[in-house]
């Protein structure tokens, strides 16, 4: 089974490994954090009404001011450190769940002033209003160098288990010291947090559903399990190299960050905005309030006056004010819908061109990707821009195109390898006896064939394979290189050669499916595409049918 990956400090590494464990998990415990106290002042007891603690190792390396803080209601982050702060003989008042800010959200409202117990390296927190905090910082962990047998186990497939911000951003930068492949290890979070500061290269990263060690250790084994089952094997073994086709469900789960607030939705805001502001401009203006608050001049008497003074055409002027006031509301009716309906358009708009970008974006990561290909060179952080856009729609090109450039190969080292194997394929190798050649000579003297057709001898048909391969016809090079009579010899060119020939088939199908996917595709937030694509033809027309 793939091996679990433990790395946060003890003693809460030996706590995680034995857990997981339990689960049936190939668990390794390789601490990479010493935690270490921190000397620091409590204040005085009366200062503060309530403690705060967001870490186990707050109370375990407090050190003797722990005492102090006996008769205060303690709110602790987690059951983990709940249990701790009750073994050190503090009171519990409240035990959170999703982390110190939500704990913040249910406290009682009497507790007015916070002691917070901390790490040095610590997430800073938002009270609610009236509610201040006052911070300890009682311990520190210090990052370790990693060892050399971490760094060996993780060069093969592992899934990894992180429990804070520090230790993704602390194992990103020892794997990149100890040059370790980023993209065949996966990595499980307590939280979305720590996904977002691990960054990109993974071959998976994912969250659990709440920030808890037993939610992250089911996550972690799940992902073991399902690793396992799917038959994943080191990216140097031959079998991974010959096979690089696999199940759509293998498409490893990618994490991306909340999408932030699209332009056309802040365009169409201001534009609603605008358009109420009008329409209640318009209703203020017909019942006359504008008047009343001296914001224009009356232009005619006020409607007693006008009434003293000709009370027989009160009924025929009351009727033709409340014409004109329909009229009015009409005409903004009117207004609202034409705005309504230049709305609608905009929208329509912002989101073909949303859709339009999206699927320039894929083509041009399609091509960036084929033209590293072509060169011979890993793909980075491209690897999960393909896994990102690509991944519902043509998950087995991407797993192709990724486990060809784990071990990529060139036109120009085939052509050259082509041309180093000539002597073998000819059956004219310079160690070859004086009958081989003899008999090899006379072989060529004659060919019998069923009807009229070129003669090429062997020499000829190296030459042939090495323009077709040349020319990008992989398959006719490979069919004209299995003719010759030491075909044999060229066993891992040709294995070779098919893989190039299928990468290029995958990254064609990718540059298609960039242009012309209709519902599959993602853009860089992992937002679904669903503006078609220009270029794709509607169903009813004449040359659809004909398809």
């Amino acid at each position: 089974m793939i091996p679990l990956i433990v790395i946060r400090p003890q003693p809460g590494c030996d706590a995680s490994v034995k857990a997981a464990n339990e689960l049936g998990l190939d668990t390794r415990g390789f601490p990479l954090f010493e935690v270490r106290p921190v000397a620091w002042d409590m204040p005085e007891p009366d200062s503060f009404d309530a403690v705060l603690v967001g870490s186990a190792n707050a109370v375990r390396h407090s050190g003797e001011g722990l005492a102090a803080l006996a008769g205060k209601p303690v709110y602790a982050v987690g059951e983990a450190t709940a249990s701790a702060c009750r073994e050190a003989g503090l009171h519990v008042v409240s035990t959170g769940e999703g982390g110190l800010q939500q704990v913040l959200a249910r406290f009682n409202p009497a507790h007015k002033i916070l002691l917070r117990l901390a790490g040095v390296a610590h997430v800073q927190l938002d009270p609610p209003p009236g509610i201040s905090i006052v911070e300890r910082i009682v311990y520190a962990s210090e990052p370790l160098t990693m060892p050399p047998a971490l760094a060996d186990l993780l060069r093969q497939p592992a899934v990894i288990a992180l429990h804070s911000a520090e230790a993704a951003h602390h194992l990103r930068d020892e794997c990149e010291m100890q040059q370790v492949d980023l993209s065949q290890l996966t990595l499980a979070t307590i939280g979305p947090r720590v996904s977002e500061v691990a960054g990109l290269g993974w071959l998976a990263v994912q969250a659990a559903a709440f920030p808890n060690e037993a939610a992250l250790l089911a996550l972690a084994c799940e992902m073991c399990k399902e690793y396992e089952a799917l038959g994943h094997k080191p990216p140097n073994t031959r079998e991974s190299m010959a096979e690089p086709i696999q199940d759509e469900a293998a498409s490893p789960p990618v994490t991306t960050l909340a999408p932030l607030r699209s332009g056309r939705w802040s365009l169409l805001l201001a534009l609603l905005a605008f358009a109420l502001g009008v329409a209640g401009t318009v209703w203020v203006a017909s019942r006359g309030y504008l008047e009343d608050l001296g914001l224009v001049e009356r232009s005619s008497p006020p409607m007693a006056a006008r009434s003293a003074l000709s009370p027989g055409t009160d009924a025929a002027r009351s009727t033709a004010s409340e014409t004109a006031k329909l009229a009015e509301v009409g005409d903004v009716e009117a207004r609202l819908a034409m705005i309504e309906d230049r709305l609608s358009r905009i929208d329509l708009r912002a989101s073909a061109a949303s859709g339009n970008v999206a699927r320039a974006e894929s083509l041009l990561i399609a091509f960036a990707t084929r033209r590293l290909i072509d060169r011979g060179e890993r793909l980075g952080y491209l690897a999960d821009q393909l896994r990102l856009r690509f991944a519902n729609a043509q998950p087995r090109a991407v797993n192709t195109v990724i486990v060809f450039s784990r071990d990529p190969v060139t036109v120009d080292q085939l052509a050259a390898r082509l041309e180093a194997l000539s002597p073998d394929l000819t059956g004219t190798a310079p160690d070859a006896s004086f009958l081989d050649r003899a008999l090899t000579d006379l072989s060529n003297l004659f060919t019998v064939r069923r009807e009229p057709s070129e003669v090429i001898g062997p020499q000829a048909a190296v030459e042939r394979a090495r323009m077709m391969l040349r020319a990008g016809r992989i398959d006719e090079a490979v069919a004209q290189v299995q003719r010759l009579p030491g075909a044999d010899a060229a066993d891992k060119w040709t294995i070779d050669a098919r893989r190039y020939a299928l990468v290029q088939n995958a990254l064609d199908l990718l540059e298609t499916t960039a242009m012309l996917e209709p519902s599959r595709l993602q853009d860089g937030r992992g937002n679904r595409v669903d503006q078609p694509s220009p270029l794709a033809r509607p169903m009813g027309t004449p040359e659809a049918r004909l398809k």
